[in-house]
């Protein structure tokens, strides 16, 4: 056996200390295995001995033919399980002699891509309901908006009918002088007069009528009015309230971008690198 080669198949235990996690190593020459150790878990259950062509397909075998430090992820096909591989050519005078392999399960490389797939279904599905919820509330604030710009009209158009019943009221008042002025100059008229009493009394009859509709008319848009001001301060109360939501999922939202930048990361940090 070439002794470089030699040197790292007595030391093969030591290379299988250097992996962080559970690993199983084997040494090919360019002919057969050479060195074999076993993980706790991680076991290939290939013997000293075998030949190149019965692992012609492994990653150690692409890096002896190759030359080149080879690094994969394969599926179950080979070994019955999948594995990552970091195959390196081990080289004397300028020769390939053998390959060194290395070999981990990609049971937490799967975990972290499951995990960064889950976290990034469940931001898309977070961002897509965020969106949905700002949306309705700024469609909330623009209904506010139109509500208190029509309420402002309403109390505009409370003020506008009050000077009418003022007016009315002012007529009502005047109707009933005059009323009573036609009364007295009826009296005086005596029997001449009696038809233009009972104009008279009508005309003070209607200006007391007018009178009091104006008072009722009155009181009820003093109620309307103290309604839209409650209107009034709902929806101001109602409108800071959605525009402070609308704020914090504006904030959510770039929350979710960043935590899609993570399970991006996540994934970029799972994909094996050759």
């Amino acid at each position: 056996m070439n002794a470089k080669l030699k040197a790292v198949v007595d030391a093969i235990d030591t290379y299988q200390l250097t992996y962080p996690e559970d690993a199983c190593v084997l040494i090919f020459d360019t002919e057969k295995v050479v060195g074999y150790k076993a993980g706790k878990t991680v076991d290939l259950k290939i013997k000293v001995g075998e030949t190149v062509e019965q692992h012609i397909n492994t990653t150690s075998v692409h890096a002896l033919k190759s030359g080149k430090h080879i690094r994969e992820e394969r599926g179950p096909e080979l070994f019955g399980f999948a594995y990552i591989a970091s195959a390196v050519p081990i080289f004397d005078n300028g020769q390939v002699v053998g390959v060194c392999t290395g070999v981990i399960s990609n049971d937490t490389i799967n975990e972290l891509r499951h995990v960064s797939n889950d976290l990034s279904a469940s931001v898309a599905e977070m961002s897509v309901t965020t969106e949905e919820l700002t949306n309705a509330s700024v469609n909330v604030s623009k209904q506010l908006e139109e509500l208190s710009h029509l309420a402002e009209t309403a109390t505009h158009d409370i003020q506008q009918i009050n000077s009418i019943v003022k007016s009315v009221k002012d007529i009502a008042q005047k109707s009933k002088i005059l009323g009573l002025n036609a009364g007295i100059e009826a009296a005086r008229s005596g029997v001449h007069g009696r038809g233009f009493a009972i104009v008279a009394n009508e005309i003070q009859k209607m200006a007391q009528d007018s009178n009091q509709s104006a008072d009722t008319i009155t009181k009820e848009l003093e109620n309307i009015k103290h309604s839209i001001e409650y209107i009034n301060n709902s929806t101001a109360q109602i409108s800071s309230f959605t525009q402070e939501y609308t704020a914090n999922m504006q904030q959510m939202s770039h929350t979710y971008t960043s935590l899609n930048i993570v399970g991006q990361k996540l994934m970029n940090l799972s994909n094996i690198r050759k």
